[in-house]
């Protein structure tokens, strides 16, 4: 193990966790938040050629820079830099998870069902980095974190392009030549159709063991990014579907304009994918339900990082029709968000209304902590899905999504006013008299 400094300023060294070309990461210890944090340090030989420390220190605020800006669960946070310091530092999130690059051997291949979901949550770290005006640059294996949970951390902006003018941009051919688009290779300017053509080098390499252009050298690689097109993969790999096939060589087209006009498209496109693949673990599924929800006006107030955590915050629960979710009279201790199918409430024997996907129920339990009882039944009419949130779950979750459930839980009960308001309404016109109808 090489020797590593005691401390980088205020912070405690514990381990080097890995050695790129311009840099060294540490794991580290904040004192004052009492975390572990990681340190990105430049080289310190790097800093006594003038041409590289400029380079170099210029591509450490750029980082800091365009990193700071974003606040995105799939992608690593900076939090805190010294630009000064010799050699000059960031300090990340530390992310106790694995580089991609470590499931590119062919006899370390993930699941497909698994590589489309790490797929998915990359598009929408980028599509929020692309609202920030944020091109990456340099999407590769390396820069892309899997965790134990199965799930993904977009690090290292180092390279990124930004289309607001903050930054001193960094020219010439920037990214790592393997991943490069044919733009790129060409020193055109990159956008958004860039880093989608690189995602999908990642997927390609991540589901066939094999890069889709690979030459001895680089320039030979380089030409075959600009002028070769790409074997499908399902011809290295028989059991990918040729829907799969259609995604990545549409993301890998050679002119910009040919690809996904917007994330959104992309991982739309990988999820199709991904409802017809074969039986998936809970977590490769992460990606389908999160587009449930996010498709539901109950959530349309909830950001990623909010979606995300209450996704995670709560179990998915499968009832068959005819299934009682909860009865009248019994003890509240959690809610339902209805995701799937239609479920019929009663109160006193005496059906009330049928509700569809996108309504909540049980969320008065949560609203009055101190009386948690049941005040309706709710049985399932057809096969449903449920997110199930535990009440205290919530009331230990971020203050962020306990203010976005609040939000939308008083909406609800608004709406749901509105409508008996009406009905009422319509009831009292309907028994009136004939003389107090008007002339």
């Amino acid at each position: 193990m090489s020797n590593h400094p005691a401390t980088i300023g205020k912070y405690r060294i514990e381990r080097e966790l890995g050695r790129g070309a311009s840099s060294t990461v540490y794991l580290a210890f904040d004192p004052f938040h009492g975390r572990r944090v990681a340190i990105k340090q430049i080289h310190a030989h790097l800093m006594n050629d003038p041409d590289k420390a400029v380079r170099n220190r210029r591509r450490l605020h750029n980082e800091a820079l365009l990193a700071g800006q974003m606040l995105h669960p799939h992608i690593v946070r900076l939090l805190d830099a010294d630009e000064d310091a010799n050699p000059p530092y960031l300090v990340l999130e530390y992310v106790d998870g694995v580089p991609l690059q470590a499931f590119t051997a062919r006899d370390r291949l993930l699941p497909p069902a698994q590589v489309l979901d790490i797929a998915f949550k990359c598009c929408r770290a980028l599509e929020h980095a692309r609202g920030k005006g944020l091109v990456h640059r340099d999407i590769k294996p390396a820069n892309l974190i899997l965790l134990p949970s199965g799930d993904l951390k977009v690090a290292d902006f180092g390279m990124a392009f930004s289309s607001t003018g903050e930054t001193t941009q960094l020219m010439g051919m920037v990214g790592s030549p393997c991943y490069m688009s044919p733009e790129q290779v060409r020193e055109e300017d990159c956008t958004t159709h860039s880093d989608m053509f690189s995602l999908a080098v990642v997927m390609y390499e991540l589901l066939t063991g094999r890069r889709p252009f690979q030459g001895d050298t680089d320039f030979a690689t380089l030409y075959k990014i600009s002028s070769e097109a790409p074997t499908p993969p399902s011809t290295l790999r028989r059991t990918l579907p040729p829907q799969l096939d259609e995604v990545i060589l549409r993301a890998l087209a050679k002119k910009p304009s040919e690809r996904y006009a917007e994330w959104g498209d992309f991982a739309e496109a990988l999820l199709a994918v991904n409802r017809v693949m074969p039986t998936r673990k809970p977590h490769e599924r992460e990606a389908e339900r999160f587009a449930q929800m996010r498709a539901l006006k109950f959530f349309a107030d909830f950001h990623d990082a909010a979606l995300w955590e209450a996704l995670r915050l709560g179990s998915l629960d499968p009832y068959e029709r005819g299934t009682a979710l909860m009865r009248e009279g019994e003890l509240g201790e959690s809610f339902c968000v209805i995701l799937e199918g239609r479920v019929a409430v009663s109160r006193h024997g005496w059906k009330l209304v049928s509700v569809d996907a996108g309504v909540t129920l049980g969320e008065m339990a949560y609203l009055q902590p101190d009386n948690p009882v049941r005040s309706a039944t709710a049985v399932a009419e057809t096969d449903v899905l449920v997110l199930e949130i535990r009440n205290a779950a919530l009331r230990q979750a971020s203050e962020e999504l306990q203010a976005r459930f609040d939000k939308a839980f008083i909406q609800l009960l608004v709406n749901r006013l509105i409508a008996t308001s009406e009905q009422v309404g319509a009831w009292d016109l309907s028994d009136a008299p004939d003389e107090a109808a008007g002339p």
